[in-house]
């Protein structure tokens, strides 16, 4: 008889498809830029995507955006002030008027940079790399003057402030609307790691949206809904015919965001639903990257010391700075007819160049290799666009040379038909003209900044059209099972009100590139109390990726990523007693429902890496 492997309470399971819930709203929380899209059930039924509502944000001109800065400010008390412009406008000056704001409320109070708190790409924060600690419910991070708050309090309430905003556009739309008939997606790039996805999750709770209304979607796979939903306007019917997609035809979805470059592919089945064929993949090669190397060039000519004194001094003018660089990136290389781009330059900045090295910006400039591609004059700074899109190199190369590898291994099994780009950083120029220069199957919608808003609308309303993904790890449960002196070593042997049992069994759930369906669970198991007076059971999780798995969760090669808890209050059956435990390793993040003897399906409760007994 198998049982868990230790010895609090339920929440009733969700439904796996939202296709008739009244209204679907999907964040895309950004690296640089978040937005939010909206379907009403009625349009949905009407047509998938042409119906889908994007809240147009105001820059403070007459023109507004689709998305907003991914930027909050908070109060020296750490309370919400704002989000988006409206943060960075607070923040960039205390006399901006009320018409730049998106929200028309009363900002009395005076920004003061020494005591507010400012973040901006703090998502990145999520990804780590090998040198950083998962981020966990503890974790800090520094705002834009390095001060730490935790990390779950400014996540939350920037998503707080979503939702808030959503509410608040649906009930102008329909003033009967209540917030509990609204449901949410929110997305997340597939290369993060479950501990972040899961970070994300706890933070949306946090933020005041219940599980049971909460999805969390993988960018490029909503990126991939939208496009194979909807006809792409840019391109021309014999195009369209071209990069149709039918049964056996594959794709690969290159993300480039601000912050990384997110790589999914899939197979279209026979179901006309799409299949994984390969483990995301990526990195940090996110345009955010172009923004450090103009900041090294500075620094390179500056020195560390006057940067770091007018990033921290004048922290507006650094703001200012930044959101002109931008611009120029996004519209570089621009008209083939200019050979420079001409960036504005706070005072600020000469005048800590100046204070630091004892000598003019522009005299500091003629001692360097590029004294005759960068020129100051008063308060412009011009580039030649060969320096200028050496800020690029590295990144680009980056991209290609992950994208040639993913399309040379997918190649040789697959029939790829099209390379969807999407993300805000496709927009750039420079990046439409090297990437399409290098392959020959590339797609970049027109509306590449809010495609994977649009898919994750969709996508909240039917997540089955990704039926299959593959497992990264090979993942196993902490399990007891009888003990058999041939088989299993005397150290493992434990005493239960059962007989004898072998601990610690690592009882593999899948395996390593297995194939899992998503809304289906990738495992079923019952499982036994070990004492007739017990009242919680533990299924500690595991995971590796030593083919052959190991025979016990202690193995080197094992990892621990968590636990979940199952409460059994009710001691009436003593040893008689079982949970059956659905494990569904292919969702989006790992999730678990237990069923107990009474038939009853309840949500349970999975902490990542820590235990719950």
């Amino acid at each position: 008889m198998e049982r868990s492997s230790s010895s609090s309470g339920f929440t009733v399971s969700t439904e796996t498809t939202w296709q008739d819930k009244l209204i679907v709203a999907a964040i895309d929380f950004g690296t640089t830029y978040s937005g939010f899209a909206l379907s009403f059930h009625a349009d949905y039924r009407q047509d998938k995507t042409s119906h889908i509502y994007l809240h147009n944000w105001s820059c403070g001109g007459t023109i507004g955006t689709a998305k907003t800065p991914t930027a909050v400010l908070l109060k020296p008390d750490t309370s919400f002030d704002s989000f988006g412009y409206e943060a960075e406008n607070r923040f960039l000056s205390d006399n901006i008027e009320d018409d730049a704001f998106d929200d028309k409320s009363d900002h009395s109070e005076v920004v003061n940079p020494e005591t507010w708190y400012f973040f901006r790409h703090f998502k990145m924060k999520l990804y780590g790399n090998k040198f950083d600690k998962p981020i966990t419910l503890d974790s800090t991070i520094p705002d834009e003057r390095g001060r730490e708050l935790p990390a779950i309090l400014v996540f939350s309430r920037a998503i707080a402030y979503m939702k808030s905003k959503i509410f608040k556009v649906v009930s102008e739309k329909f003033p009967t609307v209540r917030e509990d008939e609204i449901y949410y997606v929110l997305t997340c790039p597939a290369i993060w790691s479950e501990t972040s996805k899961q970070f994300m999750s706890d933070a949306a709770e946090k933020a005041g949206i219940p599980y049971d209304h909460l999805r969390i979607a993988l960018e490029p796979e909503c990126a991939a809904v939208y496009m194979l939903t909807k006809e792409i306007p840019s391109l021309s019917s014999s195009l369209q015919k071209r990069f149709s997609m039918n049964e056996g035809d594959s794709y690969i979805v290159a993300d480039l965001g601000g912050g990384t470059l997110d790589i999914a592919a899939h197979q279209i089945n026979m179901n006309r639903k799409c299949d994984e064929i390969m483990i995301p993949d990526g990195g940090p090669s996110g345009g955010n990257n172009i923004n450090y190397k103009f900041e090294q060039f500075l620094v390179s000519v500056s020195g560390a010391q006057a940067f770091l004194n007018f990033k921290k001094k004048y922290s507006q003018d650094y703001l200012y700075l930044m959101r002109d660089f931008e611009h120029k990136k996004y519209g570089f290389p621009g008209d083939a007819y200019n050979a420079r781009v001409t960036l504005r330059m706070p005072l600020s900045f000469f005048e800590c160049h100046r204070e630091e090295n004892q000598e003019s910006f522009q005299d500091s400039v003629r001692q360097t290799p590029f004294s005759q591609s960068v020129f100051q004059r008063r308060e412009t700074l011009t580039v030649n666009k060969s320096h200028f899109e050496n800020f690029f190199v590295d990144t680009l190369t980056q991209i290609e040379d992950k994208l040639v590898e993913v399309m040379e291994k997918l190649s040789k099994r697959y029939n790829i038909k099209a390379l969807f780009c999407v993300g805000g950083f496709s927009d750039c120029g420079l990046v439409k003209e090297k990437v399409q220069a290098k392959f020959s199957c590339v797609i970049i919608p027109a509306e590449a900044i809010v495609a994977i808003m649009k898919g994750a609308v969709i996508y909240g309303r039917d997540e089955t059209t990704i039926e299959t993904r593959l497992s990264k790890y090979t993942f196993g449960l902490d399990w007891n099972e009888d003990f058999d002196p041939k088989v299993h070593p005397e150290s493992k042997r434990e005493h239960t009100d059962d007989g004898y049992m072998c601990k610690d069994i690592f009882k593999v759930i899948a395996k390593a590139n297995d194939s899992i369906p998503t809304n289906k669970p990738t495992k079923i198991m019952k499982s036994y109390v070990k004492t007739a007076s017990q009242t919680a059971m533990e299924f500690p999780f595991y995971r590796t990726l030593t083919d052959p798995p190991p025979m016990f969760v202690d193995d080197q090669s094992c990892t621990f990523m968590g636990s979940m808890k199952v409460s059994l209050d009710d001691t009436t059956g003593g040893m008689d007693r079982f949970v059956t435990l659905k494990v569904f390793l292919g969702a989006t993040t790992l999730r678990a429902e237990a069923v107990d003897k009474k038939g009853r399906t309840h949500r349970v409760n999975f902490l990542l890496g820590e235990s719950q007994v």
